[in-house]
C-alpha cells in the first residue's frame, strides 16, 4: 500500500496526541471523532510544536526500518485498523504490526489464561489452539508464558492464523523464554502492539493489552485462571464490549481453576471442545476442516527436538510435564513437538493426557 504525505501527517498527529500529557485515550478518541481527524484535532488544540511532529515522523520511520507496519485509528497507515477496536471507549490511536499472517477478521477468538498453568491447562490450550486453527479461526492471545504460549503454538502447528498482542514494544521479546515462539510468530503469525518500539513491560501495560485482545475477538475463552488472574481482566473487557465469554472447567479443589469456576457460575459458556465454542458463537460448518497448511511434519530424524521426544516415549508413555522435566525442554516446545508427532502418526494420546510412541512397521 502506497503512503501519501497526508497519510503520514495524520499518523504523526495521532502519535503526538497519544503522547500528549494530560490527555487520556478516551479524550483522544473524542477529539479525533469531533474534528474529523487527528491533524484537525491537533490544530484546534494548538498544542503541537514542530519538534513534536518531527519526533513522531522519526518514530514512524524507525518502526518501518525495523520491518513494522503502522495502522492509525483514522484508517491511515499501511496496515488495517480492526473495526472491533473501535468498540472500545479508549481505542489505541496507533498500532504497530509485524508478521506475514492474514487473519480472517470475521473469525477471531481469544484464548487466554494463567501464566502458572498446569499440564492440564497447557494441553487444553494447545489442543484448542490447534483445532481452532484447523477450522480457519484466528487465535488471539497475549504471548505470555503458560496458557497464551500454548494456544499460539497450537494454532501455528496446525498451519492456522494467530495474533499475539503485546504489552511491550514489538522489538522486545517478553518473556525471554518465549524467544522461539516470537521467531515463529514473526515468520507465520502477527505481532501487534499499541506501544512504541522500545517500550518496556510495565504493570499498567498488560491491562491495556487485555482490552485490545478482547476487542479484536468475537469471544474470549478462559482456559485456566486463578481468582486474581489477569485473564479475568480480559473476560471483563469482553463482557463490557458485548463479546461472548467462555470458560474451561477445572477441578473444584484446584486454586488455579477458581477463576474459571467463578465465570461459569456467572453464566459463561462451558467449553469442553471446539464444538462448544462454535455453538456459543452460532457458527455452523458442515464441511470437514481443511488439512494443515504446513504440510507433512518433518521426518523425525530431521528434528532433534522431535527425535528426543520420540526416543523418550519409546521407553513408555509420558505426560508433557514429565517429558519437559526429563528432557529439560520448555513445556511449550514439548507440546509443539507432540502436536507435530501426533498429527504425523508417530505418537498417540492416551487417557489421562499422557502420550505414547506408535509402533510402525519397517522400523518407522
Amino acid at each position: 500500500m502506497r503512503r501519501s504525505a497526508t497519510d503520514d501527517g495524520e499518523l504523526a498527529a495521532l502519535v503526538v496526541l497519544a503522547r500528549a500529557p494530560g490527555i487520556g485515550l478516551r479524550t483522544v478518541r473524542r477529539l479525533v471523532d469531533r474534528h474529523g481527524g487527528a491533524s484537525a484535532a491537533l490544530e484546534t488544540l494548538r498544542r503541537a510544536a514542530p519538534d513534536d511532529l518531527r519526533a513522531a515522523r522519526s518514530l514512524l520511520r524507525e518502526a518501518r526500518t525495523r520491518g513494522m507496519r503502522v495502522a492509525g485509528y483514522t484508517d491511515c497507515g499501511e496496515a488495517a485498523y480492526s473495526a472491533g477496536l473501535r468498540d472500545l471507549p479508549d481505542p489505541p490511536p496507533v498500532l504497530f504490526e509485524r508478521g506475514p499472517g492474514t487473519p480472517d477478521s470475521e473469525r477471531m477468538i481469544a484464548v487466554v489464561g494463567t501464566r502458572a498453568a498446569s499440564s492440564y491447562g497447557l494441553r487444553t490450550a494447545y489442543a484448542l489452539g490447534r483445532e481452532l486453527g484447523r477450522w480457519g479461526w484466528t487465535v488471539v492471545s497475549g504471548m505470555a508464558r503458560g496458557i497464551d504460549a500454548a494456544a499460539h503454538a497450537g494454532a501455528l502447528d496446525a498451519g492456522g492464523q494467530t495474533i499475539g498482542v503485546l504489552g511491550t514494544g514489538l522489538d522486545r521479546e517478553y518473556p525471554a523464554e518465549n524467544r522461539d515462539l516470537y521467531r515463529r510468530m514473526r515468520s507465520h503469525g502477527i505481532l501487534l502492539s499499541e506501544f512504541e518500539p522500545g517500550a518496556p513491560p510495565t504493570r499498567s501495560a498488560f491491562p491495556r493489552r487485555n482490552r485490545v485482545i478482547a476487542a479484536l475477538a468475537r469471544g474470549v475463552i478462559v482456559v485456566e485462571a486463578g481468582g486474581r488472574s489477569g485473564a479475568l481482566n480480559t473476560a471483563d473487557h469482553a463482557l463490557d464490549l458485548g463479546r461472548e465469554v467462555l470458560a474451561v472447567p477445572g477441578r473444584i479443589d484446584d486454586p488455579g481453576a477458581a477463576g474459571c469456576l467463578r465465570l461459569l457460575r456467572q453464566g459463561a459458556g462451558l467449553v469442553a471442545g471446539v464444538q462448544d465454542v462454535f455453538d456459543a458463537l452460532g457458527w455452523l460448518c458442515l464441511e470437514p476442516p481443511p488439512p494443515s497448511e504446513e504440510g507433512p511434519a518433518p521426518a523425525v530424524d530431521g528434528s532433534s527436538g522431535d527425535r528426543r521426544l520420540l526416543g523418550a516415549l519409546s521407553r513408555g508413555p509420558r505426560s508433557p510435564d514429565e517429558l519437559a522435566v526429563g528432557l529439560e525442554m520448555p513445556v511449550t516446545k514439548v507440546l509443539g513437538g507432540l502436536g507435530r508427532l501426533e498429527l504425523e502418526g508417530w505418537v498417540e494420546r492416551r487417557p489421562g493426557g499422557s502420550f505414547a510412541a506408535v509402533r510402525r512397521r519397517g522400523g518407522r
